[in-house]
């Protein structure tokens, strides 16, 4: 391994002396967000990397070297040079892709940890005795390709069955701001080094398996409205994928069946927000079938230690309590609906659209945030959600209240004359507070406004500023039946007056 990197390293140092501009192995976007540094010509400091997701954050750096020597030489010496030098560079560039070709092709089942030594494996294969280790690896080594060709594609269609609806959220509205910017994003040369389980955790009715994930791939982002912002290059990385899924249930397949797991229907090839059978309709992500991706964070995200995330010592025994009161409820989950009403909010402040959130939020809240959001002009060139996190559970006045941590990377721009300026200079690490609200006694419901559809009847919903179902009356954004946004704020503010405010 050192001999591969001291190689590379003499290539970069021969490539710089011949001229030749090197481009290092990270960029500044991928499913999962990754990337962040170099641009055109000045260089960049991005935030720190995560998705939940996720799709994830930022904290990779691209770097160029070029550069050119002089040298007293006679020109028939100095060509004898150039050639002997072009030779080695070009052996030394063939040897470490027969070197990356034979580090990457390695079998999904060779993970990194033996079973045994699997936070939580005991507990889990107790519980499981018939679980297949090998076939859950194949099924994440095929999430893992259909994320990335998705994200190539700016497409949805071939992961919407087994993504969570805030992973779904996180996709959709960065495709929406590239598309708003022609922003294209191609992938290729996928290869998957290892996929190895790290943890095994209990959550609710749920078990959730973290997974790591070590990659490389090819990345060229082109922006038509800015082509300095154009990169290309190719990057490898470390990121770590959570998958939950119900405990106790029979054993589905979605991954590799395009049937309806429940009633065994042929699925539409466009599923859409709404993942849902049209003939039964069941919910194919929500984890009562087969395992779903839930959360994409990058490694750094997933080992930080950050305060602005920590959990009070009294957290656990409230969760515990709203496992006995919901009972299906799930930290994972409510922290995926988190992020999918931020990202609501974000999309709807880019497109300049108080309609797009206006069911997630309260009443209070979209009365604070509609005339910001219809004077802001500004797009985001970036938005990954580096971490969502459950940092605070409270009741008052027979209603719910959880507080979550959210850390994303922002870049902001604006458009004028069909050309794209920076707001920002650099990726910025923004850090928020978001509160979520449900009444102490609300039923299950049949349905949710993070899948588009009445609580109440089920019935389906639209983008519109009326927040009454037009099947049957009631209101969307009660927290009699979900979880509604009643707060969002900067850190600060929530250090400050968080009582106020809520």
């Amino acid at each position: 391994m050192r001999s591969k990197h001291f190689l590379k390293f003499l290539c970069i140092i021969t490539l710089s002396f011949l001229g030749i501009p090197f481009i290092s192995e990270e960029l500044i976007a991928r499913a999962g967000g990754g990337g962040g540094g170099h641009r055109g010509g000045g260089s960049h400091s991005g935030g720190s990397g995560h998705s939940s997701g996720g799709y994830s954050g930022l904290g990779h750096s691209s770097s160029y070297y070029s550069g050119s020597s002089h040298f007293g030489f006679s020109p028939f010496f100095t060509a004898i040079i150039l050639i002997v030098l072009l030779f080695l560079a070009f052996r030394l560039v063939l040897f470490l892709k027969k070197s990356s070709i034979a580090t990457n092709t390695t079998i999904v089942g060779n993970e990194k940890k033996s079973s045994e030594k699997i936070d939580g494996w005991n507990e889990f294969i107790a519980a499981n005795p018939n679980f297949d280790l090998s076939e859950f690896l194949l099924k994440v080594r095929k999430a893992f390709i259909e994320v990335q060709t998705s994200w190539s594609e700016q497409n949805t269609n071939r992961m919407r069955r087994f993504i969570t609806d805030g992973v779904y959220q996180r996709f959709n509205t960065q495709f929406k701001m590239m598309k708003l910017l022609q922003q294209t994003n191609p992938i290729s040369n996928i290869k998957i080094a290892n996929i190895w389980v790290d943890k095994i955790e209990q959550d609710g009715l749920y078990d959730i398996m973290q997974v790591g994930v070590e990659a490389s791939m090819n990345d060229r982002f082109e922006c038509a409205l800015n082509h300095n912002l154009d990169e290309e290059g190719s990057q490898d990385f470390v990121e770590f994928w959570s998958f939950i899924r119900k405990r106790g249930v029979p054993k589905k397949d979605i991954y590799d069946s395009d049937k309806c797991p429940n009633c065994g229907a042929p699925l539409p090839e466009n599923i859409g927000e709404v993942c849902k059978c049209t003939h039964c309709n069941a919910t194919l992500n929500s984890g009562e079938f087969d395992w779903i991706l839930s959360e994409i964070t990058q490694k750094d995200d997933y080992y930080s230690d950050d305060v602005f995330s920590e959990k009070p010592g009294n957290l656990e025994t409230k969760i515990h309590d709203m496992v006995s009161v919901y009972g299906d409820f799930s930290v994972q989950l409510v922290e995926d609906k988190a992020s999918n009403a931020y990202m609501q909010i974000m999309t709807a402040k880019a497109m300049h659209d108080p309609s797009l959130m206006r069911r997630f939020v309260s009443d209070e809240l979209f009365q604070q945030l509609a005339p910001k959001i219809e004077m802001n002009r500004e797009i985001f060139n970036r938005i990954f959600l580096n971490k969502v996190t459950l940092i605070g559970a409270q009741k008052k006045e027979n209603k719910n209240i959880l507080t979550f941590a959210v850390t994303s990377s922002i870049q902001r721009v604006l458009v004028a004359n069909n050309r794209m300026e920076l707001v920002d200079q650099d990726i910025m690490t923004r850090e928020e507070v978001i509160v979520l609200t449900r009444d102490a006694l609300a039923g299950a419901g049949k349905g949710s406004i993070y899948q588009h559809n009445c609580p109440s009847c089920g019935g389906p919903v639209k983008d519109t500023l009326d927040i009454k179902c037009s099947y049957c009356g009631s209101l969307l954004n009660s927290t009699a039946n979900d979880w509604v946004v009643s707060a969002l704020m900067n850190r600060s503010e929530f250090t400050e007056d968080f009582a106020f405010k809520i």
